[in-house]
This record gives C-alpha cells, structure tokens and sequence, in this order.
C-alpha cells in the first residue's frame, strides 16, 4: 500500500511543479497527477492524510473527486485550488474544507497545507 502525506491533482504543468517544489522542500512526500480520473484511481491505491485537488481539470474535476472520496473516507481533509473567485463559496459549499485561489502566492498555503498534516 502506498502510504503519501498529500494527494495533489493538478492539470496545470507549471503550477503542478511549483507545488511539487514546495512540498520538497518541507519534505513532504505526496503522489502528483494531471487528472481527476487519474486522482481517484490513485487515492484508491494509497494512503492519504490530506487531498489537494484542481477544480477544472480534465476527466473528473475536484468536487466530483471530492464526491467520491467523500464517500470511500468521509473524515479526510480535502483542499481545493481554483482560478476561478466566483467558485469559491460553491467549493465550500462541496465540504472543501480550504479553497485556495490561483495563482497562490507566498506561502500562507503551505502553513495551512502543514496544520493538517500536523
């Protein structure tokens, strides 16, 4: 079994590997895929404490993930990102638990990302 602190599903290449940078550098260990297709099946394969997950992405988008997860481990925290300020309160609304809007900037992310895992 695959035991990651972080699931992050990302289709945007360049904020993707920002974020895999950051969380390298806190020595976080996490799994990254593109897809919310491929976020599930992934999450299905492993052990999570935490699932940071891309609104619009190809395949699923977040919340329909976020659905499914839900289903599978109701308790698990579930973190949004979205370029989109009018989602926000919809996401929320889902039971994200935060909702980050793009493009995150700083760090203030990674200090709410580290209150979970802690």
């Amino acid at each position: 079994m695959n035991e990651k602190q972080i699931l992050l599903a990302e289709d945007e290449f360049t904020a993707r590997k920002l974020l895999e940078f950051q969380l390298k550098r806190l020595r976080i260990t996490f799994d990254a895929v593109e897809t919310g297709t491929d976020a599930l099946e992934r999450f299905r394969q492993g052990t999570y404490k935490l699932v940071l997950l891309d609104e619009y992405m190809p395949g699923l988008n977040g919340s329909e993930v976020a659905r499914e997860i839900r289903r599978i481990n109701p308790s698990l925290p579930l973190l949004a990102m979205t370029s989109d300020p009018e989602a926000v309160q919809r996401l929320q609304e889902t039971g994200f638990r935060e909702v980050f809007v793009k493009p995150l900037h700083g760090d203030a992310h990674l200090a709410i990302i580290l209150g979970y895992l802690a």
